[in-house]
């Protein structure tokens, strides 16, 4: 769902802010996977569908079982038809008074019973119901991993900007103890203005970033609340942190489990399956049709006379309907069914060529962030080796202050490149268990299959 959509849904669920003095509540990313679940439309769509399609299955088991119709009628008439028949002139004129219509009262009840014998059609249709059925429950299972991993994305991604602040905030501390430094070496004489107004220039320019970054930070916020819809200002203190997992899978056993269990995949397999039996509802329609109708009820001028044999009427009957000739029609059906299975065959083949590709991308996203995430672990310690050096030796006066600048830099850089990596790690790593058909996050499966 467009993030728009969602912070307009968000807001309209509660209030913009959060309310004054309310505490902020620790989340974690399996709380917030839960929370998205719980309220996201889409899941809740998904979840109304699959009602809609136990609905048809019920609609269509009522075709092989009996039904039964009660009717009642009371009517009061006065036929005059005997007074306008051609040969009522030739009766003696002295019955023309006793053949007056008099109003008189008539009330019927009966119970009609009305079963299908056998038939080519409704096995098939039931089939094609449940099958329907298996379809919507995988496609509920897509969205509900969908919106799994959007959560888990939005809580990695708030995780992540509040690490550029934290490294923002240390880059400025560090800027400030450096400004420190060169006021007091300007007043001791050994340090020129110059070097004061450069330092200090450095120092706003490292504020502005860390404003920047706590800026981003309200943004991350904004939507993994959209996501949960929750209010958009609602404080998130996260309990998880940005780690590094291996995923203990090759890449064609990656590729195997992502035929195996993604629920587009098993949804294309489903619809096959479908088409495929339409074809058959639709032959059905050329083949005989067996039916059993029954009728009994009563027939009666006053009602005391109900449930009096003398006035009973019924009738049973075995019907048999053989299509003969229908134009084509079925013929037409038959045809078009035909191809919307060949077109499902491909829709399959077209999503396992896609699944694979996805697989493929997160694979080796995953693998780049691995060697990435190594080389910055060793590059920050080596950064900060070489930053304690330089500001030593500016101590000394053996380096510039642009080198003190560079240093601080290359460390701010080595730390958000490792940051960077983590980041890209867990994202990759969560990419590739949705790839898969898995949940993108552990420990989510007892909340992602109710």
């Amino acid at each position: 769902m467009n993030l728009r959509v969602l912070i307009v849904l968000a807001a309209l669920s509660g209030v913009m802010a959060a309310p004054a003095g309310v505490a902020a509540q620790a989340l974690s990313r399996v709380d917030a996977v839960k929370a998205a679940l719980d309220a996201n439309p889409d899941v809740v769509r998904a979840r109304e569908d699959l009602r809609v399609l136990e609905g048809r299955i019920t609609e269509v088991k009522a075709d092989a079982l009996p039904s039964v119709t009660a009717r009642f009628n009371g009517n009061r008439y006065r036929d005059p038809s005997l007074l306008n028949s051609s040969s009522f002139d030739a009766f003696p004129a002295e019955l023309h008074d006793l053949l007056r219509p008099v109003p008189a009262s008539q009330y019927d009840g009966s119970a009609e019973l009305k079963q299908t014998l056998y038939s080519f059609k409704v096995g098939r249709a039931l089939k094609v119901a449940k099958l329907a059925r298996s379809l919507g429950q995988e496609d509920s299972r897509r969205v509900r991993q969908a919106i799994a991993l959007d959560a888990v994305r939005a809580y990695d991604n708030l995780l992540l900007m509040m690490e550029y602040v934290r490294v923002n905030q240390h880059t400025l501390d560090q800027k400030d103890k450096h400004l420190d430094s060169v006021k007091n070496r300007r007043a001791s004489g050994v340090a020129t203005e110059l070097d004061v107004l450069r330092s200090e220039v450095d120092v706003e320019n490292q504020r502005a970033q860390l404003t920047r970054a706590e800026g981003r930070v309200d943004l991350a916020r904004a939507t993994l609340n959209a996501v949960m819809l929750h209010p958009i200002d609602a404080p998130i203190p996260p309990t998880d942190v940005l780690v590094s997992q291996p995923i203990d899978a090759t890449l064609d056993q990656a590729i195997a489990a992502a035929l195996a269990e993604r629920p587009e995949i098993k949804s294309a397999r489903f619809s096959e399956s479908v088409r495929e039996e339409v074809i058959g509802v639709e032959r059905a329609e050329l083949k005989p049709h067996f039916d059993f109708i029954g009728a009994f009820g009563y027939s009666v001028r006053e009602p005391k006379n109900f449930f009096h044999y003398d006035f009973s009427r019924w009738n049973f009957a075995v019907s048999a309907t053989l299509p003969i000739f229908d134009g084509g029609r079925a013929a037409g059906r038959i045809a078009q069914a035909r191809a919307e299975r060949a077109k499902a065959t491909q829709d399959r083949v077209a999503a396992e060529n896609m699944v694979r590709l996805e697989v493929k991308d997160a694979f080796d996203r995953l693998n780049v962030a691995t060697r990435l995430l190594k080389a910055a672990d060793l590059n920050i310690g080596q950064a900060q080796k070489a930053l304690d050096m330089t500001q030593a030796n500016y101590t000394l006066g053996a380096a510039t202050l642009l080198d003190v600048t560079d240093a601080q830099a290359a460390l701010t850089e080595a730390e958000r490149v490792r940051i960077d990596a983590l980041h890209d790690h867990a994202d990759a790593r969560a990419t590739l268990r949705y790839a898969m058909g898995r949940d993108p996050l552990e420990g989510i499966e007892q909340v992602a299959t109710k």
